[in-house]
């Protein structure tokens, strides 16, 4: 499977060089793919949102609606080509962009399983995979920073929903030194300043939930820092 991704990705960018792309076009491809990377990213967060709030849930059945589930999955799924194309042409390597299709796939198979344990880590999985990607080719520090730290507010809940209270408290620890290193650039803060200070409260106030143990503290806190950031 992965030779046969690695041949269709050389074919992409085959097709690239032979038809040409002036700088105009590269700056293009770049900001479309930060649509799709965004996209992909409101799915997610939709995803583990309405798993956080219980909306997939069923209160007549006592049953989580999977259909339900597997159709917001499907929305990911559908726009995956073209982003993989375009991955391809910004020269991301190969073996980073069958990331994202094998993580595509372990969500629709956990689904599939109805299993919730392995549907969360793959969409934290999958989301890690975005503020990398845009790493390789995006200029806007401050724009994969936050991207950065939407994942460890994601990893921390999905850790803590699993039941791995080292890696909750691991990830929110990390977004705390993160975001206090942050709040030491100047132009950062001054851009930020409408809800800088709001963001490392609700970051501490997660961290706090997760030592004390709490699901529906850990619950609300994510939410509310996953709103914010």
């Amino acid at each position: 499977m992965k030779k046969l991704f690695r041949i269709f990705l050389v074919l992409v960018c085959c097709l690239v060089v032979l038809t040409g792309c002036s700088s105009e076009e590269q700056v293009s491809i770049e900001d479309k793919n930060l649509a799709e990377l965004e996209y992909l990213e409101d799915n997610i967060v939709l995803i583990m949102n309405k798993f956080v709030k219980n909306e997939y849930f069923d209160q007549d059945t006592g049953t989580q609606k999977w259909e339900e589930i597997l159709a917001d999955s499907r929305k990911i799924e559908n726009g995956m080509a073209t982003t993989l194309v375009d991955l391809a042409m910004l020269n991301i390597d190969t073996e980073e962009i069958s990331k994202l299709s094998t993580g595509i796939n372990n969500l629709i198979i956990a689904i599939e399983a109805q299993d919730e344990t392995n549907l969360m880590i793959e969409l934290n999985n999958i989301y890690a995979l975005i503020p990398n990607y845009l790493s390789k080719y995006l200029k806007d520090d401050e724009l994969i920073f936050k991207k950065q730290l939407k994942y460890y507010a994601i990893s921390t809940y999905v850790g803590f929903n699993m039941g791995n209270i080292d890696l909750a408290n691991g990830q929110i620890s990390e977004a705390e030194t993160r975001y206090s290193e942050k709040m030491k650039d100047v132009n950062y803060v001054q851009k930020n300043e409408y809800n800088v200070n709001k963001v490392y409260v609700l970051i501490q106030e997660l961290k706090n939930a997760v030592s004390l143990g709490s699901q529906e503290l850990v619950k609300t806190k994510y939410l509310l820092l996953i709103d914010e950031i």
